[in-house]
């Protein structure tokens, strides 16, 4: 087997602002696993949040090529050779795709899953103004769920300029570590009247305790606070949900682990991801099966994304082609 890493930046359609700054742009860095003129193919999308940069995560790659290459790694073996961040997800991704093509099998029949045709997933709307907001959430009609960043100097004026356009639209926000306690539990009840089901990731990563104080008004789902299964006997009792992304679990192996567990211990799951085209986004489409909520409107965002045949159509996510994933 040979193994590659590569990186490059794609470019936003629009920038993005969320609590922690404005995305324009972002780098991902992909990986190719081949045998016998037989390629799968891993991406994974290094974010300076989680303190990853694409030349760390290349790096983290090239360390275990060696030991792949020799056939003293396999994707097994990975999960405790390489920790659960980016870099291992762009290799076990490619592992995965790989696998599928030389067995001949799907990826859904390698995880005994069925294979939906499509997947509604939610639309983001960033942090705007309040009218800038209405118009955003105007365009988005079709949306089976919106979510809205917050985070900045308007938060429920901007809920309420969607629910001024959107009554009955199923809406969630997200705070990316942007609040307080104190403006969670001021901000909360307001959000509840809205009819918000969610908060997602309102407090640092780190600050889980202090949620401990918080008067619960609103659901909360764990993002930054949660990267694998390691995590959920901390998060048990403070939040709802958890979000499972591949660049924080380091991978599907773990995805579906957390998944899984995250069910048997009765939170309930949604599956997210960073910014990326559709090699990054079929793994995500795969556990997106089996969850509550989807975020993975990737696609609408990202410029000249589509790849593997993935799309979302403002509505639903279409899913991938035989060209990945057996």
């Amino acid at each position: 087997m040979k193994l590659s890493a590569t990186s490059r930046r794609i470019a936003l359609k629009y920038p993005l602002r969320v609590a922690f700054g404005i995305i324009s742009d972002v780098h991902v860095v992909e990986v190719r696993a081949e045998h016998d003129g037989v390629v799968g193919r891993g991406e994974c999308c290094p974010m300076a949040i989680y303190d990853q940069t694409a030349k760390f995560t290349l790096q983290e790659i090239e360390d275990v090529i060696p030991a792949i290459e020799r056939g003293d790694l396999d994707r097994v073996g990975l999960q405790s050779a390489m920790r659960p961040r980016s870099a291992r997800n762009a290799v076990d991704c490619a592992l995965w795709d790989l696998e599928a093509k030389l067995a001949r099998r799907s990826i859904w029949n390698l995880v005994g899953l069925d294979a939906p045709a499509t997947i509604p997933s939610d639309v983001t709307i960033g942090i705007l103004s309040p009218d800038e907001t209405a118009a955003a959430a105007d365009a988005r009609r079709d949306a089976p769920t919106i979510k809205l960043k917050l985070g900045g100097e308007h938060d429920i004026e901007c809920v309420r300029a969607v629910r001024s356009v959107l009554p009955d639209v199923p809406l969630f926000v997200d705070a990316n570590c942007g609040w307080t306690l104190d403006r969670l539990n001021a901000l909360a009840p307001a959000l509840a009247d809205a009819g918000v089901f969610m908060i997602e990731q309102p407090l640092p990563q780190g600050d889980d305790h202090l949620l401990d104080g918080y008067n619960r008004a609103v659901p909360l789902c764990a993002d930054e606070s949660c990267h694998d299964r390691a995590d959920l006997d901390r998060l048990a009792g403070r939040y709802a949900y958890v979000n499972v992304k591949l660049d924080k679990t380091g991978g599907l192996t773990e995805a579906l682990k957390l998944t899984a567990a995250a069910r048997e211990r009765g939170f309930g799951v949604m599956v997210g991801c960073m910014l990326g085209t559709g090699v990054a986004i079929a793994p995500a489409y795969v556990i997106a099966s089996l969850c509550d909520v989807v975020d993975l409107d990737a696609p609408l965002v990202v410029r000249d994304a589509v790849d593997a045949g993935l799309r979302h159509d403002g509505s639903v996510l279409h899913r991938f082609g035989s060209d990945l994933w057996g």
